[in-house]
């Protein structure tokens, strides 16, 4: 049962990041945005680190991590959310 879980898991996480590429081909803006943050801003925001207490780094670190801890479990739990979601939804049209 466990391996079905993991295995689940693998799919899912490879469903989100098809699904990311698509949409940056899909909405110029997330794309725009994507790319501003992998070129520019951690760069600057890097320097802007530097120049922190090691306390004020300390505690933006952590807010960040827990901003990407919270991204990442919302995005599994829509994703299978979505997928009960859909089959409820053909239950009800009794194609399942």
């Amino acid at each position: 049962m466990e391996n079905l879980k993991t295995e689940f898991l693998t799919f899912m996480q490879e469903m989100v990041e098809n699904n990311l590429n698509l949409l940056m081909k899909q909405d110029a803006e997330y794309a725009r945005c994507k790319e501003e943050i992998k070129n520019n801003n951690l760069g600057a925001i890097g320097e802007i680190m530097n120049k922190l207490s090691d306390e004020d780094k300390e505690l933006l670190d952590k807010n960040a991590m827990d901003e990407f801890t919270i991204s990442a479990i919302e995005q599994s739990f829509l994703y299978k959310q979505g997928w009960r979601d859909c089959i409820e939804f053909l239950k009800m049209l009794k194609i399942l």
